[in-house]
């Protein structure tokens, strides 16, 4: 247990938010730096899951390594600085060395003895998707088809999937495997995995109520009521994503009904961790990833309806977390965003996920982007 970090942060979330922001560059590059530290805690190649303030660092966590992957050659294109490519290629072949011989990956972190999973089969799927089109190496997209294959094959004929799913039962967050399948599609110009994309996406849409919410949004049957805002944002951006991918404005209608929602929730850029079917919480914190993934959610939205409040919001949300970011700790936490704000909130509590910062950065490095355009 690492006693100071843990005190420190601690005494740093009782008191007032510290409201420094110094720019985005900044900010994305402490954050960059310590996904790289996270990586070299692992000697295999992947990212690992998180670094706890209780336990330290766990194993490499296949899923979430597999969308860092395009995290990581965004930045090497916009830095022009060759490491973070060599860092995501490292990771891409980490990946195949671990894929299954029927194109499936195990679910959770390396050694967890998990079974194959739909969800993190789905994740990897964009990491090698972008490891090919930067390398033109045939592995890396034939490890690709052989997961969308496998995840076709997977698929129930109403749309979602029931089999080698978290806790055994249908999540309609799986919107984000849609996506990926939807991604392969389009990359290798073969509707037989866009199908499969519409399929779970028409069903995530029946699952939606007329106020923008998403039945079957948690991870379990319980949490279905009061998912975390971490499996709400995945549905909404599954959805959305896939609507832009294949050119579904209706897909994107069903997003930005679930964003005007969020949008009404957000109080200067901030979002409680869960909320229920009418858009009420009745917890105490805020679960930071899925700020991140809303910020992100925001940003697309405004690229693709022109609402400025998006823009507006996602800079408050995306100024909260530079707030939270941790930019003065030991290497362990510098430039890491914590599962929760407080520390101690539920959603990976004392823990700083790799997730939370990839999507840190993916929201910062889009808000970048449009500030320029």
């Amino acid at each position: 247990m690492n006693i100071l970090s843990l005190t420190k942060r601690i005494v740093r979330d009782i008191s007032p938010i510290n409201k420094r922001f110094v720019s985005l560059d900044y900010h994305i590059q402490a954050a960059m730096d310590w996904l790289c530290v996270a990586q070299d805690a692992s000697t295999d190649g992947g990212v690992s899951l998180r670094y706890s303030l209780l336990k330290g660092w766990d194993t490499s966590y296949p899923e979430t390594t597999g969308y860092i992957i395009p995290t990581f050659l965004s930045y090497a294109n916009l830095t022009k600085n060759i490491k973070y490519y060599q860092r995501a290629i490292r990771m891409a072949d980490w990946e195949l060395s671990i894929q299954q011989r029927d194109g499936s990956f195990k679910g959770g972190p390396l050694g967890s003895g998990y079974s194959s999973f739909v969800f993190d089969t789905g994740q990897i799927i964009f990491g090698l998707i972008d490891a090919h089109r930067v390398t033109k190496q045939e592995k890396y997209i034939d490890g690709a088809i052989r997961a969308g294959k496998w995840l076709v094959s997977a698929q129930s004929s109403e749309g979602m999937w029931r089999d080698y799913t978290y806790n055994n039962i249908p999540h309609v967050y799986y919107t984000m495997v849609a996506w990926a399948l939807a991604e392969l599609g389009l990359y290798i110009k073969d509707d037989f995995y866009s199908k499969a994309a519409i399929r779970n996406i028409d069903w995530a849409i029946s699952r939606q109520h007329d106020n923008g919410w998403f039945d079957d949004a948690g991870f379990t049957k319980k949490t279905h009521s009061t998912p975390y805002t971490h499996t709400i944002a995945y549905t909404i951006e599954g959805i959305m994503k896939t609507g832009i991918c294949i050119g579904r404005d209706d897909y994107i209608d069903g997003a930005l009904k679930a964003g005007k929602a969020l949008l009404e929730v957000c109080k200067d850029g901030f979002l409680y961790g869960t909320y229920d079917s009418q858009w009420k919480s009745d917890v105490n914190y805020s679960c930071l990833t899925g700020n991140a993934q809303i910020a992100g959610i925001f940003l697309r939205l405004y690229e693709a309806r022109g609402s400025k409040e998006f823009f507006h919001v996602a800079q408050e949300i995306n100024r909260f977390l530079c707030y939270c970011q941790d930019v003065d700790g030991e290497p362990s936490i510098r430039g890491a965003i914590s599962g929760s704000y407080p520390i101690w909130g539920q959603y990976q509590r004392f823990a700083f996920p790799n997730w939370a910062t990839k999507f840190f950065v993916d929201a910062l490095l889009l808000e970048k982007k449009l500030n320029e355009v």
